[in-house]
């Protein structure tokens, strides 16, 4: 460069040997600048013809050295960036360096590779958005179909309700009118009546106190002139109104309980169909026969386990868990009024660490347990088995029925001892089954009853009547009955779980996902 040049305004040509002459061009491929002359051959010959060209300012700006100010045409892999000819010779004359057209063509391979990888993500984020998309205009038209549905019926039973609201309303109203048409003509007859009688009581007033005795004789025969006959045998009217609206307040107050039950509790998905008294769906082509009825209102309030154990096996334990259809009538103003409300409550069922033996080992949620080697650290108490070993439920039941699914055992009445060695039976407030020795046992009392059962018996339902006094167990794989206990229960009961296996743990399975 020559002495004294402004080097942030002239950038000087390589190639002059001479006096250098400012550049006009600068060339990215050769990473040099160029004045008139020297530029030629990029123009003339078609060897440079795919060398890009630029401004020198521009073409500098970012690419020269910032300690030698020249263009930077040098790749040092050691320090993994770009460097001057005379940085080559100085600080980096150690280091590995190449062109930096080399190093951009072992790059350029990398860059490409990542641009596949984005392509392949972009394909799949495309495919998964595709997917996504399809998932929920699904979801729409099912939101869609099932909100007409019910809106539909929801628009049938206001219907019926404003048709409810006319009559009743109509029916009263009526007769509230001709009782006031009569009533109020008889206080207006009585009114008139009155007045004449207080007139005829002033004249008199005034007579008494007059002092002018040729008026007083002579007002005296209209004064003292007969009042008339009372009409005493006329009859009164009857002012009552002739309606019973007990029946019709009871029925709809409880349509409203029905509302609130739906409201409450879980909406079948479209195409579960209507389920009968036994468990088949209305729409999987079988014509019920007289025993599978629907239940009717009188029926509902006395269905109880005794029917739950003829019903034919849908999946799972859905045979403890029955929808039912009640139609409502008001005064046979309107009809089918269809509500679907669950018969039986699948219970949530965790275990009490307080009750626990104290060898068995919990889990964190409390749905797990098993035999561990070691005592366990766990606080005194009541409530804690210390021979046998097994665990107690958290929650408690008094009223109702009650759903839930484990390996073995059963339920504890809330005042069943739970030290020392004792029978576990029906007496002491155990309703249990146990699986010892590779048969499986009812705990009667002594001697225990002998259950036939499968050898691969893995999941058990426990289903708790606390109205009816029963208590049944029921394989879940097959859904049939393994057995059922009979009794009084006057007390709080507790789910009770036991286990001796040290490697398998007890799990209690949340029966949620088993609806659908």
């Amino acid at each position: 460069m020559p002495p004294g040049g402004d080097s942030t305004e002239v950038v000087w040509c390589d190639v002059c040997t001479g006096g250098k002459k400012p550049a006009v061009s600068s060339c990215l491929t050769c990473t040099a600048s160029y004045c008139r002359e020297h530029l030629q051959p990029h123009l003339s010959s078609s060897f440079y013809s795919k060398h890009p060209l630029m401004e020198p300012q521009e073409a500098l700006r970012g690419r020269t050295c910032r300690t030698h100010r020249r263009l930077m045409e040098v790749y040092c892999r050691t320090c993994q960036r770009c460097i001057c000819a005379i940085c080559v010779l100085e600080e980096h004359r150690t280091h590995k360096t190449v062109s930096v057209q080399t190093e951009r063509l072992g790059k350029q391979k990398h860059v490409a590779r990542t641009e596949q990888e984005i392509l392949n993500r972009i394909r799949e984020k495309e495919l998964h958005v595709t997917e996504l998309k399809r998932k929920l205009e699904a979801v729409k038209s099912y939101a869609e179909g099932e909100r007409g549905e019910v809106d539909q019926l929801l628009d049938h039973l206001s219907s019926a309700l404003d048709r409810v609201r006319t009559q009743v309303s109509g029916g009263i109203q009526n007769q509230l009118d001709t009782v006031m048409s009569q009533g109020e003509g008889l206080v207006r007859r009585l009114e008139a009546e009155l007045s004449q009688l207080t007139d005829r009581r002033a004249t008199l007033e005034d007579q008494a106190v007059s002092q002018d005795h040729i008026l007083f004789l002579q007002s005296y025969e209209e004064a003292t002139s007969p009042l008339g006959e009372e009409q005493r045998g006329e009859e009164e009217p009857d002012f009552s109104l002739h309606f019973q609206l007990g029946e019709v307040k009871s029925s709809l107050l409880e349509v409203k309980e029905k509302m609130e039950d739906i409201r409450m509790g879980e909406v079948r998905p479209r195409g579960s169909g209507e389920i009968n008294v036994l468990g088949w769906r209305a729409d999987d082509g079988r014509e019920p026969a007289q025993s599978e009825r629907k239940l009717s209102q009188s029926e509902k309030s006395q269905w109880s386990l005794k029917d739950l154990k003829k019903m034919k096996p849908v999946s799972g334990h859905k045979k403890a868990r029955v929808y039912m259809v009640t139609q409502e009538v008001l005064h046979g103003v309107f009809t089918c009024l269809s509500l679907l409300t669950s018969c039986v409550s699948s219970e949530d069922v965790t275990l009490n660490p307080v009750t626990a033996y104290p060898f068995l080992i919990l889990s964190e949620d409390r749905k797990q347990v098993k035999r561990g080697e070691k005592l366990q650290f766990y606080r005194n108490s009541q409530q804690r088995f210390d021979v046998w070993s097994c665990i107690s439920g958290k929650e408690s039941f008094s009223t109702g029925r009650h759903y839930w699914e484990d390996w073995k055992l059963g339920v504890v009445s809330e005042s069943a001892p739970r030290k020392g060695l004792f029978d576990m039976s029906p007496s002491n407030g155990y309703y249990a089954i146990w699986w010892s020795n590779s048969t499986l046992r009812a705990l009667t009392a002594p001697p225990l009853t002998k259950v036939k059962s499968p050898q691969k018996l893995r999941q058990v339902g426990v289903f708790l009547d606390m109205d009816e006094g029963q208590v049944s167990f029921f394989n879940v794989k097959t859904s049939t009955e393994i057995y059922s206990f009979s009794g009084e229960f006057s007390d709080r009961m507790f789910p009770l779980l036991g286990t001796g296996d040290k490697e398998v743990p007890l799990v209690l399975m949340s029966t949620q996902h088993q609806l659908t």
